[in-house]
């Protein structure tokens, strides 16, 4: 029962550990700067990038792996 229990701890803590090792991180497009969550906003009913400072059309920030 020891062995069991010990066997299960261990599996939810490299399940756990290996959820926490997914990259969350975007690029914003506009200024090619890293960062950890989406920099766009609604201003005034419009997307509004707070990195570049500018109303967009369409959200610029994409995941840092992205090859676009």
């Amino acid at each position: 029962m020891k062995r069991l229990s010990a066997v299960l701890l261990i599996s939810f803590i490299a399940l756990a550990a290996a959820g926490a090792k997914k990259n969350t991180a975007y690029t914003c497009t506009l200024t090619n700067k890293k960062i950890a969550s989406c920099c766009c906003t609604k201003k005034e009913g419009k997307l509004y990038c707070k990195l570049a400072k500018k109303t967009i059309e369409d959200c610029c920030c994409k995941p840092a792996g992205a090859t676009r």
